[in-house]
């Protein structure tokens, strides 16, 4: 049963995302046309990218890293925390551009700082520009999905992924922090064996394997216990930092794992591709460089290999690349965990397209970091299912999400 708390703050829509910024530093005395970016880093970037595109330059990064203090990133100045809140703490409204913000506002209340706030407002106010591509939807566009939502709703296999539910959407409607719970263990993000038994023979195709962090975090559980690894991984930046990760691997490990630079997706073919290097990298059909494009069915068909475990961090191709695996699904039914929180409709949009393809598959979805980052769908089969996850709960009621 949905707890009535969320049900409540469910209700609370708000009206006027566009609106909320300015009520927010209204209450704290800010600005909206005074701004220090809280986080350097790649977020801060590209909020500092879209800011500038809707004629809004903030004052000044400020950054925790010292090693950023008083250099420029994109033109921008960086200050130390205690500069910045020095110089602006009365003035100026700092946005916190850092994932896992918590931290990062108290730091700064502590400091004295009158106006702190997190990007997600912000990203409602120039809409235009940050969203679908940050992960967030406005909340009429959540609204007008309403019967998909309460459709993967009642196909969630446990309270927790339905909990997880309400949460997210209630978050996504209103940004109301209170309505989240505390995320589970970043580390057993994707391997998690909460949701799903784990296989000696396991063969893991990692889409979107960067450099080598969830090749790194699955080695940790498995001692060494797996038949083979196949990472994918586009960008040439990070497939550098993935190769030299399995260099220094263990030869009886190194040599059962496989680099391959290619993208995931429902087609074959070259595709403009943003390489930065980092996390942020994925498809653009307006970037300069480009990458191979291919579907998991001709892949694994190519490898003669079969999967039991697909994972897809993809920033935002998942959808795409499950299509393009759905002959493997209906085939093998591997285990898939895909993230749900590159764009706001995956939450609903992947687990329904998972049960479609595979109507075997029980559902679970678990969340690793706060916000609605590192939100992840399982698709398991029945045969890898954890004992007390096994069978559906019938006390609970979809249309209460609304």
């Amino acid at each position: 049963m949905i707890p009535p708390t969320l049900v409540s703050q469910s209700a609370a829509v708000r009206t006027d995302p566009e609106d909320y910024l300015e009520s927010l530093l209204s209450e704290t005395a800010g600005s909206a046309g005074s701004l220090i970016l809280f986080g350097a880093g790649p977020l801060g970037r590209y909020t500092l990218a879209g800011l500038r595109k809707v004629g809004v330059e903030p004052i000044a990064f400020a950054d925790n890293n010292s090693q950023l203090w008083n250099q420029r990133i994109d033109g921008l100045n960086v200050l130390s925390p205690t500069e910045a809140v020095a110089l602006y703490g009365s003035r100026a409204a700092f946005v916190v551009t850092i994932y896992n913000g918590s931290s990062p506002r108290n730091q700064l209340r502590d400091l004295g700082c009158q106006a702190v706030i997190p990007f997600a407002p912000l990203f409602w106010r120039y809409a235009t520009v940050f969203i679908p591509g940050s992960g967030l939807g406005l909340p009429q566009s959540i609204l007008e999905c309403r019967s998909e939502i309460e459709a993967c709703h009642s196909i969630l296999a446990d309270e927790i992924s339905r909990k997880e539910f309400c949460e997210q959407i209630t978050w996504r409607r209103t940004l109301d922090y209170s309505a989240l719970s505390t995320p589970f263990d970043f580390h057993q993000m994707h391997f998690d064996p909460d949701v799903f038994l784990p296989m000696k023979n396991e063969v893991l195709v990692d889409c979107g394997a960067f450099d080598g962090d969830s090749v790194r975090g699955f080695l940790e559980q498995r001692d060494g216990q797996f038949s083979r690894i196949f990472a994918l991984e586009p960008d040439p930046g990070n497939r550098a930092a993935l190769e030299k990760a399995r260099e220094i691997l263990p030869s009886g490990i190194r040599e059962r794992i496989t680099v391959s630079p290619y993208a995931v997706g429902n087609h074959s073919g070259r595709v403009g591709f943003r390489a930065t290097g980092d996390v942020v990298s994925g498809l653009d059909e307006t970037a300069n460089h480009s990458v191979e494009l291919r579907t998991l069915d001709a892949l694994i068909s190519e490898w003669r290999i079969v999967p039991t475990h697909i994972k897809l961090d993809i920033e935002g191709s998942e959808p795409d690349a499950i299509e393009g695996a759905a002959d493997t699904l209906r085939k093998h039914m591997p285990l898939v965990s895909a993230c749900l929180y590159h764009r706001c409709e995956h939450l609903w949009q992947i687990p329904l397209l998972l049960k479609r393809l595979v109507p075997d598959y029980q559902l679970f979805i678990r969340r690793y970091a706060e916000e609605c980052w590192e939100l992840v769908c399982y698709a398991v089969p029945p045969s890898r299912l954890v004992p007390e996850r096994i069978g559906h709960e019938d006390n609970h009621h979809p249309n209460a999400l609304f």
